[in-house]
Order: structure tokens, then sequence, then C-alpha cells
């Protein structure tokens, strides 16, 4: 019984300091709700035991086998994100790339935010050691945004003196999904080379796995984030990585009928 007292309140402190450094986000949540649940799984077995009644033995072997589900696909997808962006290569040892296709992200108005900004500035440092490289920005216009994604990423490069006939502008965009389908769409018939998708560090891996899906060979450029700002975001691939890699699948082959 102690020791249940000191896994409970362990669990309530540390869901406590979650809430004060992401507040209620996404990220917050998923690993609440996965500690409640790991810790659910001792409380189920008591009960089990205690009733011993059949359907509740049942019940019990289904819920520890979606908890076990849960926490082992989160382990393998976020280890498989760490273990990319460890990997993540440099502007140098890309040759031979016709295409760099840019991500987009929410902007400020009309200017680009801080995430937004450290991609567009991996993609210059390659454009300018690679001069003839035509860069796809591709992103919409959000609701709360007054210009599209694309057309601030737009702005900014030229504005850092890329060439403007070598930027493409995909502006349909809302998702990472989508940046692929539409850009690729673009992209068809142009090009038989791999092309290199930019984004940030934790989001790399979804990225180029979803383009990889939808047929597009890719290598990966990655702009890297501060070590609190990437356990956050990378907590936050977890459900985006399924969701996303399944969508993916399914117009895969819904295309190929």
């Amino acid at each position: 019984m102690k020791k249940d007292c000191y896994i409970i309140f362990s669990i309530i402190a540390f869901n406590i300091f979650l809430v004060i450094e992401w507040g209620l986000s996404l990220s917050s949540i998923i690993l609440i709700f996965g500690m409640w649940s790991i810790y659910g799984v001792k409380i189920f077995k008591e009960v089990t035991y205690n009733k011993n009644i059949k359907l509740i033995n049942i019940l019990y072997k289904i819920y520890k086998t979606i908890i076990i589900i849960f926490v082992s696909t989160f382990l393998i997808i976020e280890s498989a994100i760490f273990i990319n962006i460890n990997q993540n290569k440099n502007v140098k040892s890309y040759k031979n790339i016709e295409y760099l296709v840019v991500l987009g992200a929410a902007i400020n108005g009309k200017e680009v935010s801080k995430t937004l900004k450290v991609r567009l500035d991996k993609a210059l440092e390659y454009y300018n050691k690679n001069k003839e490289i035509k860069i796809i920005v591709s992103g919409g216009q959000g609701k709360d945004e007054v210009i599209s994604e694309a057309e601030a990423m737009y702005r900014y490069l030229i504005d850092k003196g890329a060439d403007s006939k070598k930027i493409i502008k995909e502006d349909k965009s809302s998702t990472t999904f989508e940046n692929i389908v539409y850009s690729k769409q673009i992209l068809k018939g142009k090009t038989k080379e791999k092309i290199l998708i930019v984004t940030n560090d934790y989001h790399l891996l979804r990225s180029r796995i979803i383009a990889y899906i939808l047929g597009l060979e890719n290598e990966g450029l990655s702009s890297p984030s501060s070590l609190s700002g990437c356990l956050y975001y990378t907590v936050r691939e977890y459900p985006a990585m399924i969701i996303y890699v399944i969508k993916s699948m399914i117009f895969r082959i819904s295309n190929c009928i």
C-alpha cells in the first residue's frame, strides 16, 4: 500500500510538472494518459485477482494487450525519431539533387515564424552551395493567416538573395501529407532523381516516410531544435506518425487501383 502511494504521488508530481511546462497540450496529455494507463494495468490486475470473474479476466487481458501495444509503438516510434535525428547529415552530404522541398509551418502575419525560419535558413545553406537547385516552398493559407505560408517563404528566400526563378510555390496544402501530395504533383515528370526534404529534425522522419510511401525517392535535411522543443514535438509526433502513415498508405493503394 505504501509503495502504491509513492507511485501515485510520483505520477501526480510529474503530471503537474508537465502541465506547468507544456500546458494542457497534446504532448502532455499523451504522457499523462500513458502513465495512468500503465498504472491502470496494476489496478485492473488486482481487481481481477480479487473478483476472479471470467468477464473481468477477459476485459483485463484486452486492456493489458491494448496498453502493451500503445507502449511498444510509442517507444518504437520515439526511438526511431531520435535515431533519425542523430543520423542527420549536413549540406555537404548530398549531391545531384535537382529539387529541394521546404515544408511549411505557421507564420506570424506576413512574416515567417521561428520554426519556419530555421527550415528556410537550412534550405538557404544548401542553396548557397548548390545554386542550380530548384526550391519548392510548400504551405497553404490558414484561416488566421493573411498570406499563404508558401508566399511568406518565397518572400523570405528572395530577401535573403535566392533567385526568384528557382522558387516554386505550392500554396494549397494544410498538412504534411498534403505538402507531399501537392509537391509531388508539381514534380510529376520533372525529375527522376531524389528530392531533398527540408524541415525540423523531429519532423523529418514522418515527412520522409510519407514521401516514400507516396512514391517520392527522397533524402532529408533538417534544422536542429532545442532539447526541450525536440522532446515536446517528438511526443506529438507519435499520433501524427500513425495517422498520416496509414493515410498515406490508403491514398497510395486507392490511387493504384
